[in-house]
């Protein structure tokens, strides 16, 4: 669908991406987007899959500045790539545990508060050309507007043996 990016590292390629739900309350909006990724990394030959269930506001975009990542909607909607960051995840003990994880934002900006929202689904390829493996993976919706956002952290889950 989409032509290759490389960012600090690694390459994204878009698969898919469709708002497939609109006029969503924001009373009923998730706390932040949904992820789900193809399995863990273990290599850099390896493309690993990325599905993210994002919620947008419906209200007008403004078009943004950082660009360097996978194009999705003009240019007021990317995925964009930071890097591998320290992120903190809760633990079974109830504490938590500070991971090395792949930072993906979902970037929009937005000047109103939203009050409606449309769900967006994304799914995108990442390979790493150069750099070790992280722990996690973690998605945000990040608002460029710092007035209205309302950013998440999300990791995926990890399988229980």
């Amino acid at each position: 669908m989409g032509n290759p990016v490389t960012v600090n590292g690694v390459t994204l390629t878009l698969k898919d991406f469709r708002k497939f739900d609109t006029n969503i309350d924001a009373a009923n909006k998730p706390t932040g987007p949904l992820i789900n990724m193809s399995g863990a990394e273990g290599g850099n030959d390896t493309p690993y899959t990325v599905t993210v269930l994002a919620y947008l506001p419906d209200n007008p975009l403004n078009p943004l500045e950082n660009t360097s990542g996978l194009q999705l909607q003009g240019n007021q909607i990317y995925l964009n790539y930071y890097g591998i960051n320290p992120v903190k995840v809760l633990n079974k003990q109830g504490g938590s545990d500070t991971l090395q994880g792949r930072e993906f934002r979902v970037e929009f900006n937005c000047e109103e508060e939203a009050s409606l929202f449309d769900l967006y689904y994304i799914q995108f390829t990442y390979q790493v050309i150069s750099g070790a493996s992280a722990d996690v993976i973690w998605v945000r919706d990040q608002n460029d507007d710092p007035e209205t956002d309302r950013g998440t952290v999300t990791t995926p889950m990890e399988d229980e043996d």
